[in-house]
């Protein structure tokens, strides 16, 4: 007869199993736990312990909405900011022209060392300002709108890459741009962006003293406005608009985005994309569009719209509006005639129908 044990720890105890083997090749097993090792219940309590600290140092840390600063330090001082935000166009657009610059809820603060550009605070701060805690010293402030629908911003690491922009869809629209025919010197780039929405942007140099019982709230105004430019457009001369189904607009030589930290334009060409809403009601086609700005320099900037009637049938205009782009009231109209015909065939290009219903008649067995 052969004996093998084996050991197993269950519960920091031991188990001994014990095999047989009789003469006739069976097997049988007896296992049992011995009772002289420590029991496990001698541990609870500090198991218990241990759980309970593990379980505070893996749960959720509370933190303020903001970047980066000292919290606790005595030196810290109470920046308390005043915005007041400019929300008007510097243009007059028509109520047509659909075109308002919201209330922001939130601003966003950043603080920026001068001599290294790099962020050194930032924080959220309500629509009218709030207050942010900062230790004393000279910095470049930034404080933009936050929440924007189109307008994106990356860079904020640094001032000098703080860069508001908007989606390239280039791969989407592309193939209706290069539609188009151009002339030599409509340099339509290759990247095509949606239009921006008003980014607010206030900028200043702040100077906190050294903290004192008597100075430890400092006071700082400053004024937000949008560095984005509206121009309102309008279609006249158009017969057969209640014809019309769909208007798509693109504007080439546009500036790529804002490195609005900087105060600079992106010098890198794009071309603005907008749809255009049509009123059947109406005679003439109208609308607004923004831009980062139109290129420095003597390029040339074109529309090109494409309009689709309700047969299908497409009409493409190209037209050069370099010199409306300098006007100062901002308003690009064109007067080429425009003759809409009314779609051929009856309901237009595209008449969906259903057939009447028929009945049918299936045998459904039993059983």
């Amino acid at each position: 007869m052969r004996i093998i044990s084996k050991r197993g720890a269950v519960s920091s105890r031991y188990l001994v199993m014990s095999r047989f083997r009789d003469f006739d090749g069976r097997h049988f097993e007896i296992s049992r736990f011995r009772d002289d090792v420590i029991s496990l219940f001698r541990w609870a309590p500090s198991l218990l312990v241990m759980s309970f600290a593990l379980l505070l140092l893996s749960s959720c840390e509370y933190k303020e909405l903001c970047y980066n600063h000292n919290h606790g330090s005595e030196y810290n001082l109470l920046l308390r900011l005043s915005l007041m935000l400019d929300l008007n166009v510097e243009i007059e657009i028509s109520e047509e022209a659909h075109t308002k610059i919201e209330e922001p809820d939130y601003m966003k603060v950043c603080l920026y060392d001068p001599e290294s550009g790099t962020l050194t605070n930032s924080e959220f701060v309500r629509g009218y300002g709030g207050d942010l805690h900062e230790n004393p010293g000279i910095y470049d402030m930034v404080v933009y709108s936050f929440g924007t629908e189109w307008t994106q911003i990356r860079g904020e690491s640094d001032i000098n890459t703080l860069e508001a922009f908007t989606s390239d869809i280039t791969n989407s629209k592309s193939r209706l741009l290069a539609s188009f025919t151009r002339s030599q010197d409509d340099d339509a780039s290759g990247l095509i962006i949606y239009t921006p929405d008003h980014l607010l942007v206030a900028d200043k140099e702040v100077e906190i003293p050294p903290f004192s019982a008597e100075n430890h709230v400092i006071t700082v105004t400053a004024t937000a406005a949008t560095i984005v430019e509206t121009y309102e457009f309008e279609m006249v001369n158009i017969t057969g608009i209640e014809y019309i189904s769909s208007v798509e607009a693109f504007v080439t030589n546009q500036a790529r985005s804002n490195f609005f930290g900087r105060g600079e334009v992106n010098t890198e060409p794009a071309t603005l994309y907008f749809p255009i809403e049509v009123d059947g009601n109406s005679e003439t086609l109208k609308t607004s569009f923004n831009t980062f700005g139109k290129l420095p320099g003597e390029s040339k900037s074109y529309l090109h719209i494409l309009i689709i009637d309700s047969g299908g049938t497409e009409y493409r205009i190209t037209e050069d509006i370099t010199d409306q782009f300098d006007k100062p009231d901002h308003h690009i109209i064109i007067e080429t005639p425009i003759d809409i015909k009314p779609p051929t065939g009856e309901g237009g290009g595209i008449a969906p129908t259903v057939e009447p219903w028929e009945d049918v008649h299936s045998e459904v067995p039993i059983g």
